[in-house]
């Protein structure tokens, strides 16, 4: 059996990862001989090559339906005879080459399985093509008659009406709409006719096992840090590339609340470990280039004696690893999160969607979710500060997490049996 994975990554963001070698493991207990392939970003291919190979992962470049159409219809070469260029360029033959390599894939698969993290998000963050780009595997698995299913993610909200117009072609049509968490389930339900298949989850990649604590008191020890005595923050490029417009701690005021937080952590005798979550050679798109700007902040005020930054570009397990032995995490990347709460770490969030509320409440910590949108660093560093003081009580919060993490776990089981039932109804006989 063929499966084709849509809509993650296998580097940069640990996320993609950390969703996809839980998907393989689980699927792989209930079918041993289950072959995979990834479809993975164009552009980034030499860098996920890299990855698929440290995973063992069969990849091809994948296509969107914008370029598809672009193509398709000339759209490019009409530019290119406009601008007098007869002669076809690379990036229309990429395109073209792109297109082959993922319909040759689309056609030699039996399945395909649609791992977006967050998908149709109407709500002006995302621009203006959101609707269409996550339309596109749907399309593309109708197109060659296969058959599409989505695996636990996030949906909505589905304000802007392009994008509502999309997310209701698509999932009215899928066997189950796996949301992740109930407020996504709630947004799916306002477009979707039959309710019944609507059903929330948590997060998949709480089943993702931590690297071994040897490894991590290894790096550790590297750093000059012990177990149980640091306190992670996980900055995101994605906030700092969230337009102004949005305000409160947007943008370069992102930089600005996790340095106010950081200054006030090392001024209370704490260590600091800054664990990016996203690596990438733009920039713009790398949380290590977001944890540079915080510690020069702080180098400005002679703060960095106890602060670290992981620099090397290491996987998910390892990522949770060293959140699992830290004492505190506060993190704006989601993934993060994940591995705090499925670790029973004490965690805040500084978010910039429902999904990080979404996942919390499934431990009955709602309030720890932050919306960054909302608030401006000098009032977030208040709200940090008073929310910290609700773990004190650190053994009756692990015992609390600890429990919820087993019902959570059932409820994931129950999802992947969902997802089992579609493959036994849908898989070659």
């Amino acid at each position: 059996m063929n499966i084709l994975v849509t809509g993650l990554c296998l580097s940069r963001n640990l996320g993609g990862p950390a969703m996809g070698l839980t998907l393989i493991d689980q699927i792989k207990k209930e079918y041993p001989n289950a072959n995979f392939t990834f479809a993975v970003e164009p552009h980034e291919f030499e860098e996920e090559k890299k990855w698929a190979e440290i995973y063992n992962i069969k990849i091809v470049r994948r296509d969107r339906l914008t370029s598809y159409l672009t193509t398709k219809y000339k759209i490019r070469e009409l530019r290119q005879i406009l601008k007098l260029n007869f002669k076809p360029n690379k990036t229309t033959l990429l395109f073209k080459e792109v297109q082959r390599e993922f319909f040759d894939a689309i056609k030699a698969t039996d399945l395909i399985i649609d791992m977006s993290g967050i998908a149709y998000v109407g709500d002006g963050v995302r621009g203006p093509l959101e609707g269409i780009r996550h339309y596109s595997n749907f399309y593309f698995a109708r197109k060659f008659r296969k058959p599409f299913t989505r695996f636990i993610q996030s949906f909505g909200p589905f304000d802007d009406i392009k994008v509502r117009f999309f997310a209701k072609r698509e999932l009215n049509k899928l066997d189950f709409v796996p949301a992740r968490g109930k407020h996504s389930a709630s947004y799916c339900k306002e477009i979707v006719k039959d309710k019944s298949k609507v059903y929330d989850f948590p997060d998949s990649a709480i089943l993702l096992p931590p690297a071994n604590d040897e490894w991590v008191k290894e790096y550790l020890n590297k750093l000059g840090f012990k177990s149980n005595e640091y306190i992670v923050l996980s900055p995101s490029s994605v906030i700092y590339n969230i337009n102004e417009r949005f305000g409160g701690s947007t943008g370069k005021n992102h930089v600005k609340s996790m340095y106010y937080i950081a200054k006030e952590i090392l001024l209370k005798g704490s260590n600091i470990l800054f664990l990016p979550h996203m690596y990438s050679p733009t920039k713009e798109d790398c949380d290590r280039e977001i944890c540079y700007k915080i510690f020069n902040k702080l180098k400005h005020d002679n703060l960095i004696k106890n602060v670290a930054i992981v620099q090397e570009d290491i996987d998910p397990m390892q990522a949770k690893g060293l959140i699992k032995h830290s004492k505190l995490a506060i993190v704006s990347r989601y993934h993060a999160l994940v591995a705090a709460l499925s670790t029973s770490v004490p965690v805040i969030t500084l978010g910039w969607n429902i999904k990080y509320k979404d996942l919390l409440e499934y431990y009955n910590l709602g309030e720890m979710a932050i919306d960054v949108r909302n608030y401006y660093p000098e009032e977030i560093l208040d709200i940090i500060n008073k929310k910290v003081e609700k773990f004190k009580s650190i053994e009756n919060y692990k015992k609390q997490i600890s429990k919820k993490n087993d019902e959570n776990i059932k409820l994931l089981l129950s999802a992947f049996n969902l997802l089992f039932n579609w493959i036994n109804k849908n898989a070659p006989k």
